[in-house]
């Protein structure tokens, strides 16, 4: 059987997570990364990620729930693990203040975070012009450092892997 050859366009979070996902999904491919910029060059490599989930027009809020509780459930297991500071994942707890009460107090993901409740009139009344608010413990991803590690992600030693580049297209830099 031929040996599958996947390409993955982007180098930032997004393109890096999706190689590591399929290398371990499509175990023995051959893997191409093609970008014009690699870390700490990627727009990735200048945000920090705190993991809140937002509504989308035209996602069902099921589909958007489970969205987030895979990538909840990714991170967390990431955070717990001895990877945790060189992936530059970890928990963070505080809080979300509203200064009108929103449609939804409690939102559809407040059973995937860790210990959601709405804050007590005390805590509220540190902030005068908010009315209502949220406490939980949600991560926070330090994608320079999360770029990092996912580059020296198994998907080096389960895969043969290429980077692409524009001083390298054509000839191919291999990882």
């Amino acid at each position: 059987m031929d040996t599958a050859r996947i390409a993955v366009v982007g180098a930032g979070v997004i393109g890096l997570s999706t190689a590591v996902c399929i290398s371990k999904l499509v175990p023995g491919c051959s893997i191409t990364i093609i970008s014009d910029k690699f870390t700490p060059d990627t727009t990735s490599d200048v945000a920090a990620g705190m993991l809140i989930p937002h509504i989308y027009p035209d996602t069902p809020i099921h589909t958007l729930k489970r969205w987030f509780k895979d990538t909840f459930d990714h991170l967390y297991a990431i955070a717990c693990s001895a990877e945790a500071a060189d992936a530059g994942v970890h928990l963070v707890s505080g809080w979300q203040i509203f200064q009108s009460i929103p449609a939804e107090e409690v939102p559809f993901w407040a059973d995937v975070v860790l210990g959601f409740r709405k804050m007590t009139e005390a805590e509220l009344k540190k902030f005068p012009q908010h009315v209502f608010g949220q406490a939980f413990t949600t991560l926070k991803c330090e994608t320079s450092a999360y770029l990092s590690w996912l580059e020296k992600s198994p998907v080096k030693t389960q895969a043969p892997a290429q980077v692409l580049n524009n001083s390298t297209a054509g000839k191919g830099k291999s990882e």
